[in-house]
C-alpha cells in the first residue's frame, strides 16, 4: 500500500485516521509513504525571516505526527517505508544553509535529523534517502528529483523513463497512472509512472490561488503475482478517495463521513 503526502499538521484529520484504519483492515504485506510526512513549514525558505518562522509550531507539527504514526502501529506490526521528500529535508536542510555548526551535534547520543526527530526507529520506520525497489521493476520515490509535469502520473513516467524502471512517487499532489515505451538495448520495455495524490487539507493551503487546484486525496496499491517463474508481475491501482472518504478497493467500499 502506498500512502500519499500527509505534511502534518497540514494533514486532514479524517482521511490520515481512515488510512490508518485501512492499513490495519487491509494487512499490506508492506506500507510505502511516498514522503512529505510532515510538512515543516516554520523552517521553509518561504517564511525565512516572516512571522511563519516565528509561529513556534514546529515541534507540534512533529508530535502530531510521532502521534499518527502510534495510530497505524496501533493495528499494523508489518514494514513501513518512507521516501525522503523536500519538505522533510527542510530540518537538515536549514541546519546546514543557517546553522551549520548544529551539523553533527548529538543529544542522548542520537543526532539531530528527521529521523531521530521523529523517532523512526521506535516506530519501525526505514527511511530512504535514496531511490527505492518497492517492488520488482517499481521505485519509491517523492518525486522532486526531476521535471515536473502538470498531466496527472506524468511526472512519474518522466523519472521512470530516466532511470529504467516504474516509479512510484507523491510531491505533485495528483492523482493518475501512465505507461510509456522505454527504448533500452534496441528492445522495447514499458514503464509505469503512478503518483498517488496527497492527504492534505486543502483549506491550509493558503498558497493556492483561491483555493483552486488539480489535486486529488488518494492512495495507491502495487499487487504482486508471486506465482510467475519468469519474472514477477506487479498489477499498479490508484484508489481514489470520495469527497465523503469513502472508497472503493477489491470490490469492497470503505464508507466516508459527513
Amino acid at each position: 500500500m502506498i500512502l500519499p503526502d500527509t505534511q502534518f499538521p497540514l494533514h486532514d484529520p479524517i482521511l490520515t485516521r481512515k488510512l490508518a484504519e485501512f492499513v490495519w483492515d487491509y494487512q499490506p504485506d508492506a506500507v510505502a509513504h511516498v514522503g512529505d510526512l510532515t510538512d515543516s513549514s516554520e523552517l521553509g525558505r518561504w517564511v525565512r525571516g516572516l512571522r511563519g518562522q516565528f509561529s513556534g509550531g514546529l515541534e507540534g507539527g512533529f508530535q502530531q505526527t510521532r502521534d499518527w504514526l502510534a495510530y497505524v502501529r496501533k493495528g499494523y506490526d508489518g514494514p513501513f517505508h518512507l521516501s525522503r521528500a523536500n519538505h522533510d529535508d527542510r530540518l537538515e536542510n536549514a541546519i546546514e544553509r543557517y546553522l551549520p555548526e548544529l551539523a553533527g551535534l548529538t543529544i542522548k547520543g542520537h543526532v539531530l535529523n528527521i529521523e531521530n526527530a521523529l523517532d523512526f526507529d521506535g516506530f519501525g520506520v526505514t527511511y530512504h534517502r535514496d531511490y527505492y525497489e518497492l517492488a520488482p521493476g517499481w521505485l519509491l520515490t517523492h518525486g522532486d528529483w526531476g521535471s515536473l509535469s502538470s498531466i496527472p502520473g506524468n511526472t512519474a513516467l518522466l523519472q521512470a523513463r530516466q532511470l529504467g524502471k516504474s516509479v512510484v512517487c507523491g510531491h505533485t499532489h495528483r492523482a493518475g497512472l501512465v505507461a510509456g515505451p522505454l527504448t533500452s538495448n534496441h528492445q522495447s520495455v514499458e514503464v509505469m509512472g503512478m503518483e498517488v495524490g496527497h492527504a492534505m487539507d486543502q483549506r491550509q493551503a493558503t498558497y493556492l490561488k483561491g483555493g483552486k487546484n488539480s489535486w486529488h486525496h488518494a492512495f495507491g496499491i502495487l499487487r504482486v503475482e508471486r506465482g510467475n517463474k519468469k519474472k514477477a508481475r506487479v498489477y499498479p491501482e490508484v484508489v481514489m478517495v470520495q469527497s465523503d472518504y469513502s472508497f472503493m478497493v477489491d470490490g469492497q467500499r470503505w464508507k466516508g463521513e459527513r
